[in-house]
């Protein structure tokens, strides 16, 4: 039996010798003394640089590369045509080359020492990479289009923004002098309004009220990106106590049992984060089933999902009403409700959370049932690697 292997593997290296595999390699093969004279070609290479075998024999390598080339190519080029040592492929040795015709390419070279009774010999082994260029170059383009776009965008973002801002801001004034006048016109000549006179003051005051809780409810969500601080640590369970303090009247009169658990110390803006809370606590509050006690529970779980990354879970769950699941992205857009005129409100508060989440490198998610209460899942990064920009 190993006579037989013996055998078969003579037979093999009897029809595959190394002038057949230099012939018939994928890659360019020239073979050239140390001072650069080439004393052989594969046919691949003949290909790449348009040249006839003779056409090369007893010329020097310079005949390969295209002279007009950058500085920087100067060291791997005087490597190339006076090699010292092997140097594989994929190691960063790239030239420009030069066919027959006086056109260029780039190309990827790797260089080996054979050491012959003749003396020693450089195996130039040599690939095209116009396609790989072609293709960093594209990449590079696309690359350098994005970050353009995305300057403008953030520009284009903060001008946005700002002008919501400036312009939420101007509004309140004239706002303000509408409801004082209405104030004293129902003071002073109330009396003498016809019922439906009053009616009529009645919801412009009330108009009013809601005008200006919604240009505020705009401001607060210009301000998350035109007047951001820094972040610093922050302790969750302190933000909690506090927005639960600031709730205080109104969980008393809900009757609402808070049932908090013990939060993590992250890397936020702590005015950003009492927002967050503030508003995800009381839209749970607000959307409480009737004839119920609302319950609402606070926990938080350790994300390590990516690695070398830290991310803390925090789950809002409430017993309210709930939604209909199809509706839980559009609840997080800027004056979405799904509740109708029964509950008021801006329809910023999530959108506001939403935006908390994203600068702190996280995400804010829900799930719900008609019903049955719902779910928010906001995702915090615990250290800030750097501060997103606006």
């Amino acid at each position: 039996m190993f006579e037989t292997k013996k055998t078969n593997r003579s037979t093999v290296d009897s029809h595959i010798r190394p002038e057949a595999l230099f012939e018939l390699a994928g890659q360019g093969i020239v073979l050239s003394r140390l001072d650069g004279e080439i004393v052989k070609i594969n046919h691949t290479a003949e290909l790449l640089f348009g040249y006839e075998k003779d056409e090369l024999l007893n010329r020097r390598n310079e005949v390969l590369i295209d002279e007009d080339v950058d500085p920087s190519y100067l060291l791997l080029r005087r490597e190339f045509l006076y090699p010292s040592k092997s140097r594989p492929l994929g190691t960063g040795f790239e030239l420009m080359a030069k066919r027959k015709d006086g056109s260029t390419f780039p190309i990827e070279i790797g260089l080996n020492m054979i050491e012959t009774p003749e003396g020693r010999y450089a195996m130039s082994i040599i690939i095209d990479i116009t396609q790989r260029k072609q293709q960093e170059e594209q990449l590079k383009r696309a690359h350098r289009n994005l970050q353009y776009y995305t300057r403008e965008l953030q520009a284009s973002n903060f001008e946005l923004e700002n002008f919501a801002y400036v312009s939420s801001h101007d509004l309140l004034e004239p706002l303000r002098k509408i409801h004082a006048f209405g104030q004293r016109l129902k003071i002073s000549e109330g009396e003498s309004l016809s019922t439906q006179g009053r009616e009529y003051l009645d919801r412009v005051l009330h108009a009013s009220d809601r005008m200006e809780s919604l240009i505020n409810d705009l401001l607060t969500f210009s301000r998350l990106s035109t007047r951001s601080q820094p972040f610093v640590e922050v302790d969750l369970n302190l933000i909690m106590r506090e927005v639960l303090t600031d709730l205080e009247v109104n969980i008393e009169k809900t009757k609402t049992r808070i049932e908090p658990g013990q939060l993590p110390v992250i890397e936020g803006e702590p005015t950003q984060m009492r927002q967050l809370f503030q508003n995800l606590i009381s839209n749970a509050i607000k959307f409480r089933k009737e004839n119920e006690t609302p319950v609402i529970k606070i926990t938080s779980t350790r994300n390590e999902s990516e690695p070398g990354r830290l991310r803390y879970d925090l789950q809002f769950t409430d017993n309210g009403i709930g939604f209909d699941e199809k509706y839980k992205d559009k609840i997080f857009n800027i004056f979405q409700t799904l509740a109708g005129r029964k509950y008021e409100g801006s329809g910023i508060g999530l959108a506001i959370c939403r935006k908390i989440a994203l600068r702190h490198g996280g995400s804010i998610n829900a799930s719900s049932t008609v019903g049955a209460g719902s779910v928010f899942t906001v995702s915090l990064s615990a250290k800030q690697v750097s501060l997103p920009r606006e």
